[in-house]
């Protein structure tokens, strides 16, 4: 007999709205049965109006031939869109692109009316966000956007300097994701759990180790005993987390407040305790102490407690908990408009300022985007997706009128690992702007290891002409020697090192000669610009400021085409599924791999989940991001390898050709990585991520290496239908790109004959 599904209303104690409570059918439990238990707000306080959506809703869930994605327009027909959105918001998480309500409800301004878009990147630290602040003149008193040593920048941040008056559109995270936040942070406060000490789960807890969702902007920071007393070593200027914003005091929470939280906070993290340390008496009573145990058994010990831990109904209310007390921070924005769900759950907010109320107007903004240790426990800026401001910013050391959209680019990874790939979000940003300004550290001299992939990134999908190159910290360059024009030749020594050996070597001589040759013009050298007055740096900032400013789209001349051979197509496919899986290999602990360290059994557990329920990239894992940027790379080598030239074309017509073949190309790849990544095979995504028990660390390392090598087989001479489908998939975008570019050429030759 098929299992029946009732849902019922319940009013969420301490608080007037009221949510229901059922088990939904089409998503699976920990144990991977139909059946979850979820939680959900109806967005009323009426008693009689929940019981009439809950109606409705067990109405649907009786209703089988309306249980799938598809059938959610016939729902609507019969039931209330909050009935709707409840039931299939949990099997069709996405929502939409957040940048398209932004463009809805604040569009930027284009070439049409001037205006240069510039995407910035950089790593950590390099003075990227301090930069934009220069250029649009709110450093260092108004400090937006928000800087800090650690990582900022987790959402792209728009700011386009246009005359008139102030306005701003945030969007944010949907209640879906939210509640997948909360899962994973209350899910990593579990595994500390079990050892009981309180600081580790809050730990755990408060600030997730991919330094995304922080819930201590949200809820308060957990800070006991000895940890609240003055640090002797903190230093007002240090590193700005804790003087973010002169203003924070103003709006900093109460004492009352923040007692408030601490307490609640405190709540949630003896739940969590609690929870877990029954578990665990049960779990040993049967298996033993997890401490005796050997690496491969606690492993499985912890991944059993936290797997029946989510499945209990106590997991499942401190979600709903904690999901409602981060609803309650919304409230505490002073202005603007909320756009909402049928559920109540903020889309966007917007607000419009007239330009003499510049103060006001960034108060409220910094909610969205601040990081003040003041204002922790009242921060929206985890659940933040995407900011854009516009208004009358401008420089304070520029006179020029700059028509300007800054992009400040979600921080780059530091290290050689899964994440120094760029993600395909910035990659599809390349493709629409007109000046990539790459911000590093002269200290560093271009040694980060995701600057040079950065490098590789943009010359890879065709946009060198875009690049520029911005180094900061000038002024902590010191020798005797280095001075004037030798200190500028020393920090462009740095530069010239990572193209002629990287990037010579993964793309082409000549592509680096070329990139080396552009930068020589497109590199500029800051120092100082942490200070309210960067004088020494004022020359080069203006010359920066009207080199962008001057920025226009490049223009291809068609001239001549290259004649290229598919056999060295088939071999660069080849290198791409190669180094892709050598990669992963590495990742998952079964292959050495000299850039790839093996992940921790958490994280692969977490990864499968995102993508088994569906989300995309943005983890600290990026299986999209990396075959992505496999494919483009070992493409990009084959373009840049013609095997012929129609025509006589000179070494610069040659190379905008080529560029706009990989443009061309990369513009396409996207949506193959997803496909073959995230959407064909998320069955099996599922299935890696159910594994449970002694054992299920390394099976669900093998299924995810299985998963690979269905989509992602690395082609040989024996061949099958599986490689035979990828080999083709990858080549025909490869050769429509090239087809289109040649056409533009031979149409360019006929008309230019005519």
């Amino acid at each position: 007999m098929a299992q029946s599904y009732k849902a019922t209303a319940k009013q969420n104690p301490g608080r007037k709205s009221w949510l229901v409570e059922f088990r939904h059918p089409l998503r699976n439990d920990a144990n991977n049965k139909p059946g979850k238990k979820v939680r959900k707000g109806l967005g009323t306080d009426i008693e009689q109006e929940a019981q009439r959506l809950v109606e409705q809703l067990n109405k649907l869930l009786s209703d089988e031939s309306l249980w799938s994605v598809g059938a959610q327009a016939e729902a609507l027909k019969s039931y209330d869109e909050i009935v709707v959105e409840i039931f299939y918001g949990e099997i069709a998480p996405r929502t939409g692109s957040s940048r398209a309500l932004r463009d809805k409800l604040l569009p930027l301004p284009g070439h049409s009316e001037g205006y240069a878009h510039i995407a910035l990147m950089g790593v950590p630290g390099a003075g990227k966000t301090t930069l934009v602040r220069q250029l649009i003149g709110t450093h260092p008193a108004e400090r937006f956007p928000s800087t800090s040593v650690n990582r900022t920048t987790t959402f792209p941040t728009e700011v386009a300097l246009r005359d008139g008056p102030y306005a701003a559109v945030v969007t944010f995270m949907s209640e879906h994701e939210t509640r997948f936040e909360i899962e994973e942070s209350i899910s990593a406060a579990i595994v500390e759990a079990v050892e009981g000490d309180e600081r580790k789960i809050a730990r755990a807890f408060l600030e997730k180790s991919d330094m995304r969702f922080r819930l201590k902007y949200l809820l308060g920071d957990y800070v006991v005993g000895a940890e609240a007393e003055v640090d002797p070593y903190d230093d007002d200027a240090g590193d700005g987390d804790s003087v973010e914003d002169e203003s924070a005091a103003s709006a900093a929470i109460s004492k009352e407040e923040k007692t408030r939280q601490f307490q609640v906070l405190t709540t949630y993290i003896k739940r969590i305790a609690g929870l877990t340390q029954g578990l665990k008496v049960e779990l040993e009573a049967h298996q033993g102490a997890i401490a005796e145990m050997s690496s491969e058994d606690r492993s499985a010990a912890l991944d059993l407690i936290e797997e029946q831990a989510s499945a209990s109904d106590e997991f499942v209310e401190l979600v709903s908990d904690i999901l409602d007390e981060l609803r309650t921070k919304f409230a505490r924005v002073p202005d603007g408009k909320f756009e909402k769900t049928t559920t109540g759950w903020p889309n966007a907010w917007y607000l419009e300022s007239p330009a003499d109320e510049r103060d006001s107007f960034l108060q409220a903004v910094r909610f969205f985007s601040g990081i003040s240790h003041q204002l922790w426990g009242s921060l929206l800026t985890p659940l933040v997706n995407g900011m854009r401001v516009v208004g009358p910013f401008k420089p304070q050391w520029g006179d020029q009128d700059a028509r300007l959209v800054l992009i400040d680019t979600e921080g780059l990874g530091h290290k050689a690992n899964a994440t120094a790939d760029l993600p395909e979000q910035v990659l599809e940003l390349l493709h629409e702007v007109d000046v990539v300004l790459l911000v590093d550290s002269a200290k560093n001299g271009m040694t980060n290891f995701a600057a040079g992939k950065a490098l590789e990134g943009v010359v890879n999908t065709g946009h060198t002409r875009k690049l520029s190159v911005v180094f900061t910290h000038m002024d902590a360059v010191k020798g005797d020697n280095l001075k004037g024009q030798a200190k500028l030749d020393h920090v462009f020594g740095g530069l010239r090192n990572v193209v002629e050996n990287q990037l010579a070597k993964n793309v082409s001589a000549e592509a680096g000669r070329y990139l080396l040759d552009h930068l020589s013009n497109s590199t500029f050298y800051l120092g100082r610009i942490d200070e309210a007055d960067p004088k020494p740096a004022k020359p080069e900032l203006v010359k920066l400021l009207t080199y962008l400013a001057a920025a226009q789209p490049p223009v291809f001349e068609p001239v001549a085409f290259p004649e290229y051979s598919h056999d060295n197509l088939v071999l660069a496919i080849q290198e791409a599924a190669r180094e892709f899986r050598q990669q992963w290999q590495g990742t998952l602990g079964l292959a050495p791999h000299p850039e790839s360290k093996p992940a921790a059994w958490q994280t692969i557990k977490a990864l499968s989940r995102r993508y088994a329920e569906g989300w995309d990239d943005g983890f600290m894992l990026r299986p999209t991001s990396n075959l992505l940027a496999a494919l483009s790379a070992a493409v990009s080598r084959f373009l840049e390898s013609p095997i012929g030239w129609t025509g006589t074309p000179t070494p610069e017509q040659k190379r905008e050709t080529i560029d706009r073949i990989k443009t061309a190309v990369t513009k396409k790849l996207p949506a193959l990585s997803i496909r073959r990544l995230r959407e064909q095979p998320q069955r099996v995504w599922h299935e890696a991520y159910s594994l449970r028990g002694t054992g299920s660390t390394f099976e669900r390392k093998i299924r995810i290496e299985g998963i690979y090598e269905r989509w992602v087989p690395v082609p040989d001479a024996r061949g099958d239908r599986v490689v035979f489908e990828f080999l083709n998939e990858v080549k025909d975008v490869v050769t429509v790109a090239v087809d289109s570019v040649e056409q533009e050429v031979t149409q360019a030759n006929s008309a230019s004959k005519a």
